[in-house]
């Protein structure tokens, strides 16, 4: 069953508007008939629906989920199934989310990241010390939103990789849970299990963008970091203790990043006065250099020997960390690369004591990002923004004059077109099912967007038809009207 505004759901709560969609459920603004209140209503694998076995898992895990109370937890008040799409329905947080930063371009004051950070971890720390811990797996600024109090609330937790795998399996989809700017770079092993050190590294993300207006690895995520890029530099009018709690936070290895109730603890005692010294890890040691090595015998080299390659240096300008721009991520990437390899053809030498031997070609061993995985990512999200005007279509298929429906729904297409075109932006190193199914959907929606433009075009020429006519017809209606009123005003006559 379709989703849309004026459908009676669950035959008692209204939809009003939708207030968001994801890879997994839709979210939806809505009146409860019984009481007459309004209410968010977060409906999973919308439209599709579960089988019984996913309607199992989705109640054993949520029937642990209403056990949890937490000030800084947005617990839903009932659960159920419907026309076998789970449901959730929580309070109306009227304040929205903390993306409002970021959709306002404004920077997160330092006090209020301060607020943010506590109030996060420690609903964090409350689900991480569950027995089992509960992963939330999506920490980011949509996710946790403001009370009436400006409390900050975790909100969408409860979603296992259980759960997750349920409903990516009834609609079809293969990302994985969470979404890639804020997912840490063990995320993207070959087959990643949830642990707590992964919802850190969101948060840390989600405050970097607070704080600078960009993820600290753009919409790649942790892959870059994965793959040798360094933590970027966190920007503006913030503290030296305030910027070393969100880089640990999104440190490479799990182990250093700090737990969230040592967050929690961290920024309680600066909320309160009380100064606590910022534990950052150890740098690297330097290595030893080298012992000279013992000297060898001159071997003669044949003439038609090929000459020794000069061992490459590691490039100096990827020693300092650097803020990310917008379309550098690639540019960190190959600088990461580069200093890799570098590095490898360094240790070779050395362990071979420094000798004249001919020596192999560097074996590229530095690790390869996954562009398949970042560009079918992308194509599964222009796929739902897509869905967005689908809708509106649906719903409108004859107002082809209404100027702000289509152009709401020529704003939607072009969106998933920005989306695909990130796709197919590597299309080179990709494999060649997925850029072929990248391809599809970009001709599908410019197909789609042609067809608007000839509904509009239709339109006009349908209005001026009928201007045209209303025209024509004008000068009989201003006789019929004037014969009118000499008649009443001669039957006005006659009376007097």
């Amino acid at each position: 069953m379709e989703l849309k505004e004026g459908l009676l759901f669950a035959d008692r709560y209204k939809l009003i508007r939708q207030l968001g969609r994801g890879g997994f459920a839709e979210v939806w603004l809505a009146e409860d008939d019984m009481t007459n209140v309004q209410v968010a209503i977060t409906v999973y694998a919308p439209g599709t629906g579960l089988d019984d076995n996913g309607i199992k898992i989705f109640t054993q895990e949520f029937s642990m989920v209403f056990d949890m109370n937490h000030t800084n937890l947005l617990r839903p008040t009932h659960f159920d199934c419907w026309d076998r799409m789970p449901y959730l329905i929580m309070p109306l947080i009227k304040n929205g989310s903390a993306f409002k930063y970021i959709a306002e371009g404004k920077s997160m004051p330092e006090e209020e990241c301060w607020k943010l950070l506590h109030d996060v971890a420690a609903g964090l720390a409350y689900l991480h010390e569950k027995t089992p811990p509960l992963i939330h797996q999506d920490i980011k600024p949509d996710n946790i939103l403001i009370d009436d109090e400006g409390r900050y609330l975790i909100t969408d937790f409860g979603i296992s990789a259980r759960v997750r795998s349920t409903i990516r399996g009834a609609k079809a989809q293969e990302q994985s849970g969470g979404t890639l700017a804020y997912m840490g770079p063990e995320r993207f092993s070959s087959n990643p299990r949830p642990i707590m050190a992964s919802d850190i590294w969101s948060l840390g993300a989600m405050m970097f963008e607070l704080m600078t207006g960009l993820p600290p690895f753009g919409n790649h995520g942790g892959m870059l970091q994965k793959n040798g890029a360094d933590i970027p530099i966190i920007e503006g009018d913030y503290s030296q203790e305030l910027k070393d709690i969100v880089s640990l936070c999104i440190s490479k290895e799990t182990w250093d990043r700090p737990s969230a109730s040592k967050i929690e603890e961290m920024t309680y005692n600066h909320m309160h006065g009380i100064t606590t010294p910022v534990e950052t890890p150890a740098p690297d040691p330097e290595p030893e250099p080298a012992a000279p090595a013992e000297p060898k015998e001159e071997v003669k080299v044949k003439d038609t020997a090929q000459p020794q390659a000069p061992i490459a240096q590691p490039d100096p300008s990827i020693k300092k960390s650097k803020p990310i721009q917008k379309g550098s991520n690639k540019n960190v990437l190959i600088g990461a690369v580069v200093g890799i390899v570098a590095l490898i053809a360094i240790l070779a030498f050395v362990f071979s004591g420094g000798s004249d031997e001919e020596q192999p070609a560097v074996v590229e061993l530095a690790p390869r990002v996954n562009y398949d995985s970042i560009a079918q990512v992308r194509i599964q999200e222009a796929l739902n923004i897509k869905e967005g005007a689908d809708t509106i279509i649906q719903n409108h298929p004859d107002e082809y004059t209404d100027a702000s429906i289509y152009n709401n729904v020529e704003d939607i297409y072009k969106q998933a077109l920005a989306k695909l075109e990130d796709a197919l932006a590597d299309k080179d190193s990709l494999d060649a099912g997925v850029a072929t199914s990248a391809l599809q959907q970009q001709a599908l929606i410019k197909a789609a967007l042609v067809g608007i433009y000839k509904n509009l075009d239709a339109g006009a020429e349908y209005v001026q038809e009928f201007r045209t006519r209303a025209d024509a017809i004008k000068p009989l209606i201003e006789d019929l009207l004037n014969n009118q009123d000499n008649e009443t005003k001669d039957n006005d006559e006659e009376d007097d």
